[in-house]
């Protein structure tokens, strides 16, 4: 069928400003479809940043039960092998909980043998004492080394003897010496003690530890015929004194590495 002449001489005439409206509808494509791409790419360059800071190092955190303990006062030990006069022999335990808070348990011996050179007066003990508390680690890296502060409670019960082989009554003033035996005097005595440590590691799970204490008495409980010269674990019979440790430890245990590569391991193994 023919196209009737009309139409014909409308499309003729519309035919140069429909050709010249398309190029601009597709000009103004281009032009929006390049705002489109360049706003994707400005949209995207942040998600691509975000894994980068998601995989910044995380500060390492130490499990809850980060291990135990075993230790020994190399100190006491050697004066008792030097045959010292006095000697406080211990060994101690300790729980770590999240490498910070490290509640300990030591048992020791005291044992000392004394004769005054100007009185003549013998005192001889050997019993046990405990010590209960806590070290805080002020350390906030998992390096292995340890700044401890250390509170302590300590108490021991003992038995001591006391003699002298030429005494004099101070009351009558006998010129004729006689023995004098106390054997089996009972005593209890408490104290506490604060002070500060550090300790190192030397080799695997071995360490060594040092600490410089402070000790307060704070309860004495001795017969009527005398004070003991020496409580064990505290030392000579004063109101205070001060003491020290040098400790051989054997530390078994997960460090804050160990259970961070445990953890990324197995997280690893959900996702395969």
């Amino acid at each position: 069928m023919k196209r009737p002449p009309i139409c014909r001489y409308i499309c003729s005439d519309l035919l140069p400003s429909c050709q010249h409206g398309r190029n601009k509808v597709v000009l103004l494509l281009l032009m929006c479809l390049a705002a489109t791409s360049l706003r994707a790419q400005e949209q995207t360059e942040p998600q691509q940043a975000a894994p980068a800071e998601a995989e910044a190092p995380k500060p390492e955190k130490a499990p809850l039960i980060s291990g135990v303990a075993v230790s020994a006062d190399l100190v006491g030990f050697i004066m008792k092998a030097m045959n010292a006069k006095f000697a406080n022999m211990e060994v101690a335990a300790r729980l770590n909980i999240l490498d910070k808070y490290f509640p300990v348990a030591e048992l020791g011996i005291g044992d000392c043998h004394r004769e005054g050179a100007e009185t003549g007066n013998t005192f001889d003990v050997t019993s046990p004492y405990m010590r209960f508390g806590l070290d805080y680690n002020f350390n906030k890296k998992h390096n292995g080394n340890r700044l401890f502060a250390i509170f302590r409670y300590a108490f021991s019960s003992f038995k001591y003897d006391f003699g002298n082989e030429t005494f004099t009554d101070p009351v009558y003033g006998n010129d004729t010496p006689v023995p004098l035996r106390l054997d089996g005097q009972k005593a209890t005595a408490q104290w506490l003690e604060f002070g500060l440590g550090v300790e190192t590691k030397l080799w695997s799970f071995v360490r060594l530890g040092w600490s410089f204490r402070y000790k307060a008495r704070v309860g004495l409980n001795a017969p009527d015929e005398g004070d003991p010269y020496f409580v064990p674990g505290f030392g000579r019979n004063d109101g205070s004194g001060w003491g020290g440790t040098f400790n051989l430890v054997f530390d078994v245990g997960k460090s804050a590495k160990k259970a961070k590569a445990k953890n990324k391991s197995n997280t690893e193994q959900v996702k395969q």
